[in-house]
């Protein structure tokens, strides 16, 4: 493995972790391992990276998510801490009470998303990459994130009418090989017809406490809790009473 020397991540490497000739380092492929390495720098200006010893894989969390269509600013957090947090597939989708123009962003359509994935998979070293979609609708979304796993637990978070505590379902997602799918509406929340399509697919609404969440918050917040539900390992302030 090599990288050129015009590379913005060897730049990186050279300026912000100051990393010296011989170092060790962690590399992979994206999709693929990841090595603790060696780093050469070469005399053209580019590096090569040997392998010393192959990092033990991670595995992806059991857990996918569909999420609105957002600003850039705001889907570009959620990609990047999609990929560092280790989720399996995220999808977007139009939101009912949504802004069109999020959906014909570059972002999605150009393939700038693969950019941000790629910059969380890198915070976390980790090559593993979510898988990526964009949909055309709420159903569409739902049913693209349930096929991931067999039979996982499928909540939406919503402020309003949730029926249940996020932490209710801590039992069922400690239970080894257990996944969950979430839905998260836009940054308006989700519109009644979203409400009564998700409660007739089968999908709970759930809460996770009275705040008021940007979508960012809300989709990191979910994700942070059903992984330390899988790895049931929860922490005492975020337990029911004390939300």
């Amino acid at each position: 493995m090599r990288l050129g020397a015009g590379s913005p991540k060897l730049a990186h490497i050279r300026e912000t972790l100051g990393m010296r000739d011989g170092c060790e380092i962690f590399a992979g492929i994206a999709g693929e391992k990841l090595w603790v390495c060696r780093l050469h720098f070469e005399a053209g200006g580019g590096a090569a990276f040997e392998p010393l010893r192959e990092v033990p894989a991670q595995k992806p969390m059991r857990f996918a998510a569909a999420v609105a269509f957002a600003r850039p600013q705001i889907a570009q957090r959620i990609l990047f801490e999609a990929a560092c947090l280790g989720v399996s597939r995220l999808v977007f989708y139009p939101a009912a009470k949504g802004e069109a123009a999020y959906a014909k962003s570059s972002l999605y359509s150009g393939g700038k998303f693969s950019e941000w994935l790629e910059k969380g998979a890198e915070q976390a070293c980790a090559p593993d990459i979510p898988e990526f979609f964009a949909c055309g609708s709420l159903a569409e979304a739902c049913g693209c994130i349930a096929s991931a796993f067999p039979n996982p637990l499928r909540v939406a978070p919503d402020l309003y009418e949730a029926t249940a505590n996020l932490w209710d379902f801590a039992p069922r997602l400690a239970e080894g090989g257990a996944a969950a799918c979430a839905v998260l509406g836009g940054e308006r929340g989700f519109a009644d017809s979203d409400r009564e399509y998700l409660r007739g697919a089968g999908w709970t609404l759930v809460s996770m406490g009275g705040r008021v969440m940007r979508t960012d918050t809300a989709f990191i917040s979910t994700c942070a809790l059903c992984r330390a539900m899988m790895l049931d390992n929860r922490p005492t302030a975020l337990k029911p009473e004390n939300l």
